[in-house]
């Protein structure tokens, strides 16, 4: 988080009358101007006296996506021009929610300077988290674009902009994990490694690299329909290959969202108040 930045902003203008978990996340939604800002400083930040900026993340994306994606294609006796798409589009939904989940560990730690000395609401680190994500992940759209619009360009239609609504639902999401996450780290320092152990054996389990339709039985009952990360990944992907996502994934990911805000909501507002002294 650019605390540098964050601290050139006007007190006046940091400063929240939030007193309850609600006000803190609405007052934070609210925000947009200083959230927005935060986010799109710090991917400004992260690739100063850069040449191609933020493009370098999709550069090594494609320059993987294409490396895996022909011994992949013949790993899993697949079509270049079916497995390419598959795999381009999975990592780009990949990379957006397991960063998120990893960037979330980090997100009250790196801020404990700003709101130490500063009242503000805590909830606008978690959006401009999402935010400053949700830009990488446009970028990345590009490589997407060019190695579908190549291979197989019929891709790129209408279907293609039911990946909407799966991405603000991600964002939705995305919220919530990084205040949950946030705060169990920070008070917790631990957790962060096993946060970070777990996206990686997820990686691997997760159907990315390999067709859902590998599997079948109870392994499939396992990795896939009962792994929340797929139908996520699925609400994106799904689309940008075609495809309508399953009602199935639909309903999971509403339910996470549901039953996910419940609980940070719960937690926020019972450890709200202490976040400041466990930093």
């Amino acid at each position: 988080m650019p605390i540098a930045s964050v601290a050139s902003t006007s007190d006046a203008g940091l400063r929240s009358l939030a007193t309850t978990a609600g006000q803190d996340l609405v007052g934070g939604l609210l925000r947009t101007d200083l959230w927005g800002r935060l986010g799109w400083l710090d991917v400004k930040r992260r690739y100063r006296r850069t040449l191609l900026g933020p493009f370098w993340t999709s550069i090594s994306l494609a320059v993987y996506v294409v490396s895996v994606g022909i011994v992949g294609a013949g790993l899993w006796h697949q079509n270049i021009q079916e497995y390419l798409p598959f795999l381009v589009s999975g990592m780009i939904a990949w990379l957006l929610v397991s960063t998120m989940i990893n960037e979330s560990c980090t997100l009250l730690v790196t801020g404990h300077a700003l709101f130490r000395n500063i009242k503000f609401e805590y909830s606008i680190l978690a959006y401009a988290l999402v935010w400053r994500n949700f830009i990488i992940f446009f970028h990345n759209l590009v490589v997407y674009v060019v190695i579908v619009g190549a291979l197989k360009p019929e891709l790129i239609g209408f279907t293609a902009l039911l990946a909407i609504p799966g991405v603000i639902l991600v964002a939705v999401n995305g919220v919530w994990i990084a205040l949950l996450c946030g705060m169990f780290c920070l008070r917790y320092r631990d957790v962060t490694q096993i946060v970070g152990s777990i996206i990686q054996i997820s990686m691997l389990i997760t159907p990315i690299f390999w067709p859902p339709d590998s599997l079948v039985g109870s392994r499939r009952l396992l990795f896939v329909e009962t792994n929340p990360l797929f139908h996520m990944i699925d609400l994106v992907r799904g689309p940008l290959l075609g495809r309508v996502p399953g009602s199935i994934s639909y309903v999971v990911v509403l339910l996470i969202t549901v039953a996910g805000w419940a609980l940070t909501y719960q937690v926020f507002s019972h450890f709200r108040k202490r976040i400041a002294y466990w930093s």
